[in-house]
This record gives C-alpha cells, sequence and structure tokens, in this order.
C-alpha cells in the first residue's frame, strides 16, 4: 500500500514536538502493516475545524494526483473534526479518495 502521512497540531500553545510524535506512531503502524510512505503532510498550530490549512491542501492535491492508496493519520480528528467536511471532501475535493486510516 502507498500511503500519504498526515499530522497536526491544534494551537501555538501546543508542543511543536507534537508532529513528530504522530509521525513516529504512524510510522511504526506502517512498518508493521508492511505500507510504503510516499508523502508526509504536516499542519503547525492549525484548527482542525476548517480544510484551509496548506499541509491538508498539499495533501489532497497530491491525492488527487493518484499513485496513493491510504491517507493515514494517527487520529481522524488530526485531519478533519466534522463529519460535514468529511462529507462535502468526499464529494467534491476529491472524487477519487483513497481510504483515510488512523
Amino acid at each position: 500500500m502507498r500511503v500519504l502521512l498526515y499530522a497536526r497540531y491544534s494551537t501555538d500553545l501546543q508542543d511543536p514536538l507534537s508532529i513528530d510524535t504522530q509521525l513516529t506512531m504512524c510510522r511504526r503502524e506502517l512498518a508493521q502493516r508492511k505500507w510504503t510512505e510516499v508523502g508526509c503532510y504536516t499542519d503547525g498550530a492549525q484548527s482542525g475545524a476548517t480544510i484551509h490549512r496548506a499541509g491538508l491542501q498539499a495533501l489532497l492535491a497530491a491525492v488527487g494526483t493518484g499513485g496513493v492508496d491510504v491517507v493515514f493519520a494517527d487520529a481522524m480528528d488530526r485531519v478533519l473534526r466534522s463529519q460535514a467536511d468529511i462529507a462535502s471532501l468526499r464529494k467534491t475535493e476529491v472524487p477519487r479518495h483513497p481510504p483515510c486510516h488512523t
């Protein structure tokens, strides 16, 4: 499986190392599953309440070009918080989206 990783922390009051911790946990899981990381995107001090984040937008663009089987994050709320945003992305932004695993 070809995997894009995504990690995010919410505010400038949180530890930026949180992204490193999330990615380490994701990479451990990828190794266990024998999946291949093909890209990694992050957003620091960005709320999950909006899809207008540079790292998320870059990830979506990469998904749109193909060559990705799975988007992987430590937790779904790192990618998106709202079920409405998830549904909206599936319908409009990335019509051939890969599944998102956490």
